[in-house]
């Protein structure tokens, strides 16, 4: 044991594969001795590899977006439901009669020309459940309200499953309402086309490489429920804007083909057809 002490480094080594009485009746040329301390070292990195390979298998991860899509197939299912949302609320002053700023002709109104103070309160709130069926298959439930008026609204409440297509265990398959076909300007919070509604369709179908998104949506029709003065109707309900719960007979076949890599540029190919 006192020899083995007085070893260099190298030898010590050494020492750790073969049994001292071998390594004192040998001599070992500097080539050999390198490479049993490089076999060391790299079976030493490999154990450490293999130990932060098993930690991190046993960590959940979290499904990040499911109203885009759910988690993917080898990805681990989160315990409970998930909040997620988006909101703003505070105090508003102009000094003329003029709330906000707009521009004539614009999509979306205000926001064409900025965000910044020249937005309304409101938010809205989604909660997920994601589930995993003993055959593989990802189900992820959603639902969402928003608050952009003075009533609450139902904006989302749709089924997606993926991992059901053996050939293509990405594709996401999805029926209900959801958001659809979004595409925004971050900036001023522009979204330059919008066909939400409800339907079905297919996300992330994977054709060599490139991601196909093929749906059938439905607008939803307009309704906002008032009270009126009106005896002919029992209920006094009536309907003048914001959301019900049926169609307004507008339909739409959309697809979107993206994925697409040209250089550092990523492209996006819409082709939708509407009818009434």
């Amino acid at each position: 044991m006192t020899m083995i002490k007085k070893l260099p480094l190298t030898m010590a080594v050494i020492a750790a594969f073969f049994p001292l009485t071998s390594v004192m009746a040998q001599e070992f040329t500097q080539e050999q001795i390198d490479a049993i301390v490089a076999k060391a070292v790299d079976k030493a990195l490999a154990d450490r590899q293999a130990k932060i390979d098993a930690a991190a298998d046993k960590k959940v991860d979290v499904i990040t977006n499911p109203q885009t899509t759910a988690a993917s197939p080898d990805m681990a299912i989160p315990f409970g439901l998930k909040f997620s949302g988006y909101a703003r609320y505070g105090a508003h002053f102009q000094t003329g009669d003029q709330k906000y700023v707009g521009v004539d002709g614009s999509y979306n109104g205000a926001s064409a020309i900025g965000r910044l103070g020249n937005e309304s309160n409101g938010g809205e709130f989604q909660i997920s459940k994601a589930f995993k069926s003993a055959q593989g298959a990802i189900w992820d439930l959603n639902v969402m309200f928003d608050h952009w008026s003075d009533e609450v609204n139902l904006k989302k409440a749709y089924v997606g499953v993926t991992n059901v297509l053996e050939s293509n265990p990405n594709a996401y398959i999805w029926a209900g309402r959801d958001f659809h076909q979004r595409p925004q300007q971050g900036i001023n919070d522009y979204f330059w086309m919008n066909h939400d509604g409800q339907g079905a369709g297919v996300k992330n179908f994977d054709i060599g490489g490139v991601q196909f998104d093929v749906a059938a949506v439905s607008q939803v029709k307009s309704c906002s429920p008032e009270v009126m003065a009106d005896e002919t109707n029992p209920s006094r309900i009536t309907c003048t804007g914001s959301s019900d719960t049926g169609d307004n007979g507008h339909y739409a076949l959309t697809t979107k083909t993206h994925n697409i890599k040209a250089g550092p540029i990523d492209v996006e190919v819409y082709a939708n057809y509407g009818f009434d």
